[in-house]
């Protein structure tokens, strides 16, 4: 009878142990109802720049190309990681003429904190409703977040790379990225 008790009690803080996921803490409420899809044209879409201004995120690829991530958060080790990565590539990436802009449901507080954090020299923008987010097909409104993505828009905003991922260790690697970019 005591080995079954200890056998539950360790069964038990087994179970509540467990660590929890990481959600985002800013969780959006309500589901956006304009949706499209990325296809073959980005998306166009306001988000709002660090210092909590509306920027039209279309302006970027207009005259150049972009690569363009779409990171779970602030608090997300892997996005972090990935986010670092381009940063140390940052300069090669744009000798194939690519500007980098990343985009989360992230309030632009945390943005800024996440950019000053990881000493990126290239924007971050928020879109904490989701409303570029959806668009782009990306969304995890369970989560409030997006779904790891990643992107290349040619100038004049054709997509010729994407990839979206499912959790949020599912990323490019660079070298897949910097193929993209030399086709």
């Amino acid at each position: 009878m005591r080995f079954l008790a200890s056998v539950l009690l360790i069964v038990a803080c087994v179970v509540a142990c467990r660590p929890e996921p990481v959600l985002n803490p800013h969780k959006a409420t309500g589901r956006a109802t304009n949706v499209e899809h990325a296809q073959e044209q980005a998306p166009e879409g306001t988000v709002q720049a660090r210092d909590g201004s509306q920027f039209e995120l279309a302006t970027v690829w207009r005259d150049r190309r972009v690569v363009l991530v779409f990171y779970r958060g602030h608090w997300c080790p892997a996005c972090k990681h990935q986010l670092g990565e381009l940063e140390k590539r940052r300069v090669e990436l744009g000798n194939l003429g690519a500007t980098i802009v990343a985009v989360s449901s992230d309030s632009p507080a945390d943005a800024t904190a996440l950019h000053r954090q990881l000493g990126l020299g290239f924007e971050l923008y928020a879109d904490p409703q989701l409303a570029v987010i959806t668009k782009w097909g990306v969304d995890d409104y369970e989560n409030g977040i997006s779904l790891p993505a990643t992107f290349v828009v040619e100038a004049g905003g054709e997509i010729s790379y994407r990839r979206v991922g499912e959790k949020s260790s599912d990323h490019p690697t660079m070298d897949e990225l910097l193929d993209a970019l030399k086709r």
